[in-house]
């Protein structure tokens, strides 16, 4: 997992928990809210590659309010293809876009 947790103590970033890299302060609770949400996404795409669409969606919606990004975003736009929600996948993508850095 290649994740980077900011500390809302001081701001550093952190590449390994459970302790902050500079002020000390116990990331725990954030650590295991991302591997819950790597878990999330994993069993999503599992079942997505299993054409088991509706349990997929669920899932990566699921991550996604755990912490939405760009994975989670794009994983709900592929479900809601997949399941012919044409309206929701143009509304997921373009909720995508617009988180998107802005590049120029």
């Amino acid at each position: 997992m290649n994740t980077v947790i900011r500390c809302p103590v001081c701001k550093a970033e952190n590449a390994q928990g459970p302790a902050c890299r500079r002020c000390k302060a116990d990331l725990a609770l954030l650590w295991s809210l991302e591997e819950r949400r790597a878990a999330a996404l994993a069993a999503a795409r599992r079942r997505l590659a299993a054409g088991r669409a509706d349990e997929a969606a669920a899932l990566a919606e699921e991550a996604d309010r755990m912490r939405s990004g760009e994975d989670s975003r794009r994983l709900r736009a592929v479900t809601r293809l997949v399941q012919r929600d044409y309206a929701g996948a143009w509304a997921s993508y373009r909720e995508w876009g617009a988180a998107a850095p802005d590049v120029g």
